[in-house]
C-alpha cells in the first residue's frame, strides 16, 4: 500500500501580498517527483483564490489579489502604521481540509520569504492539533536560509535545506523503510517529472523553469544558498513541456521563473522561443523576475515579440555606476538604452516595458533613487520600484549589520521589505512613501508616452524640490 503524503503551501502573513504569478513551484515539482516513486500525494494550497467565496477579481493574464483577512499585528511590528493580514483561505477551511487528509503518513510544508514564517508557524500548529501523530517535514527558502530559527520557532520533526527532491525521498525512504533503486534517480534536470499542476484548483496561469540556480553573485540575492549550481535544461524539452501543459490545461499564460533566463541565449532561450513560435499555439509569456538587459540584442528582442512576450521586466536597479560594481550587477546605462531601443525596434512600445529600480539600500541617497526613476522615465519605460529587504546570508545583510542598521540575530519579521526602510537613516519612511507616489505619477506619464524630465534643467530642478521634501 502506497504511503500518503500531504503537501501544504502556507498562508502569507504580511502588510500586503498579491498574486503576481505566484505558485509553489518547488512543492509542485516535489509532488510530481514523489508520485514517480509510488507516493499518494495531495495538496492544501492556503493561497488558493478559488477555494471559498468571495472569489477574487482576477486581472489580465491571471494575476490578482489574494483573499485578505485582517489580524492583530505581532508585538514586534506594533510600531508600523499599517494593518496586518492573513492572505489566503480561512482557518476553518484549512482545518476541514486537514481532517479530510487525516490518513496522511507525513506532512510536507514549504516556506518562502523568511519574514513570512508566521504563516508557516500557524500551519504547523494546526497540523500538530489535528494530525498529532503525523511527522512534519519543513523545506523551502526560509528553512534553507534560517534552519536554526525554523527548528526553534516552527519545531518541525525534520528540516530539508536546499534543493529538496532527492533529500526528501531519502528521508521518506528511511522513515518508512522503503527501497528506492538508485538507477531511478534523475541524472539531469530533464529527468525530473513535470510539476504536478493538476493539484492546483482552477489555475489561471502556469509557471515554467528552464534552469535552476544563477551564475551571478549579486550582493542582495541569496539564490546560490537556495538552489543548486546553475544548470540549464535542454531547450527542446522546455518547449515540449509547455506544449504538453497547454493541451492539458488549456491555459495560454506562462510565467518564466528563471533567475537567469537569457544566459547562453543562442543555445537556450532563443531556441525555446523559436520552438514556441513554430508550435503556432497562442502562448502569452511573462517574466516576474528581472531580465538581464545586456543580452537583449535585436535578434532576441525580435524573438520575444514574435513569441508573444507580454510582460517584460528589465533588471536595471540603479543609475549609479559605482553601485553596479559594488552590487556585482550586470547593467549599465548604455545597455539599458540599447535594450529598450532593440525592444522598440522589434515592435514593443516603450510603455509596455517595465524596469526594476531598487530603493532603500543601506547608504543609498534620495538623489540616486530619483535619478534612476527619471532615467527610466526618459526612456518611456514604466518604473517598478523594488524595496530593499536584507536577506540572511547575503552581502547586503552583512553590510546592514556592520552599519549598525540591524542586529545579526534580528527577528526575520523586521527584514520585511515593507518596513525595513523605517530603519534607513538616509531616507525617511515618509520620504520613501512620497517616492512611490512620484514614481506612480511618472508611470502615468510613461503610459501616455510623455517623458516628463528629459530636459536637463527641469530634471535638476525636480531633484532639488524632491530633496526639500524630506
Amino acid at each position: 500500500m502506497s504511503k500518503k503524503l500531504l503537501l501544504i503551501n502556507p498562508w502569507i502573513y504580511d502588510f500586503t501580498a498579491y498574486d503576481l504569478w505566484g505558485k509553489p513551484l518547488g512543492l509542485l515539482y516535489l509532488a510530481g517527483f514523489l508520485r514517480r516513486f509510488g507516493f499518494d500525494v495531495s495538496l492544501i494550497d492556503c493561497l488558493d483564490k478559488y477555494a471559498e467565496p468571495p472569489f477574487p477579481k482576477v486581472k489580465k493574464y491571471g494575476i490578482g489579489p489574494f483573499k485578505r483577512t485582517e489580524i492583530p499585528k505581532p508585538e514586534i511590528l506594533q510600531h508600523v502604521p499599517r494593518k496586518f493580514a492573513r492572505y489566503g483561505i480561512s482557518e476553518e477551511l484549512f482545518i476541514q481540509k486537514l481532517k479530510e487528509n487525516s490518513d496522511a503518513d507525513a506532512v510536507l510544508v514549504t516556506s518562502i520569504m523568511t519574514y513570512w514564517y508566521l504563516g508557516v508557524k500557524r500551519v504547523v500548529e494546526l497540523v500538530r492539533t489535528h494530525l498529532p501523530d503525523v511527522p512534519v517535514i519543513l523545506g523551502g527558502i526560509y528553512a534553507t536560509l534560517l534552519p536554526e530559527h525554523a527548528k526553534r520557532v516552527i519545531r518541525p520533526d525534520y528540516i530539508i535545506t536546499g534543493p529538496g527532491e532527492i533529500k526528501t525521498l531519502n528521508l521518506l525512504s528511511d522513515l518508512f523503510s522503503l527501497n528506492i533503486p538508485a538507477d531511478q534517480l534523475p541524472k539531469t534536470l530533464d529527468d525530473y517529472p513535470y510539476p504536478a499542476f493538476d493539484l492546483l484548483n482552477h489555475p489561471d496561469y502556469l509557471i515554467i523553469m528552464t534552469a535552476r540556480g544563477c551564475p551571478y553573485n549579486c550582493s542582495f540575492c541569496a539564490q546560490k544558498k537556495i538552489s543548486m549550481p546553475f544548470t540549464q535544461r535542454q531547450p527542446q524539452k522546455v518547449v515540449e513541456e509547455m506544449v504538453s501543459h497547454y493541451h492539458r490545461f488549456k491555459l495560454r499564460d506562462f510565467a518564466f521563473y528563471d533567475d537567469a533566463l537569457f544566459i547562453a541565449k543562442k543555445k537556450h532561450i532563443q531556441v525555446i522561443l523559436q520552438g514556441l513560435i513554430e508550435s503556432r499555439l497562442p502562448f502569452r509569456l511573462h517574466t516576474p523576475n528581472g531580465l538581464f538587459i545586456r543580452f537583449i540584442d535585436r535578434e532576441l528582442a525580435d524573438l520575444m515579440y514574435r513569441s508573444n512576450f507580454k510582460t517584460i521586466r528589465l533588471s536595471y536597479e540603479t543609475t549609479n555606476e559605482s553601485r553596479w560594481q559594488d552590487m556585482y550587477s550586470k547593467v549599465s546605462n548604455e545597455a539599458m538604452v540599447q535594450a529598450v531601443e532593440n525592444l522598440k525596434q522589434a515592435g514593443y512600445r516603450a510603455r509596455d516595458i517595465e524596469a526594476y529600480v531598487i530603493m532603500g539600500l543601506p547608504g543609498q541617497t534620495l538623489e540616486e533613487v530619483v535619478a534612476s526613476i527619471i532615467f527610466v522615465n526618459n526612456l518611456g519605460v514604466v518604473v517598478r520600484l523594488a524595496s530593499f529587504s536584507p536577506i540572511h546570508g547575503t552581502v547586503e545583510f552583512d553590510r546592514a549589520v556592520q552599519a549598525g542598521l540591524i542586529p545579526e540575530d534580528m527577528d526575520p519579521l523586521l527584514t520585511n521589505k515593507t518596513i525595513f526602510s523605517m530603519r534607513n537613516p538616509t531616507i525617511s519612511y515618509e520620504t520613501l512613501r512620497k517616492i512611490r507616489k512620484f514614481a506612480a505619477i511618472m508611470n502615468e506619464a510613461a503610459k501616455n508616452e510623455i517623458a516628463l524630465f528629459n530636459n536637463e534643467k527641469l530634471g535638476l530642478a525636480v531633484k532639488k524640490v524632491v530633496r526639500e521634501m524630506q
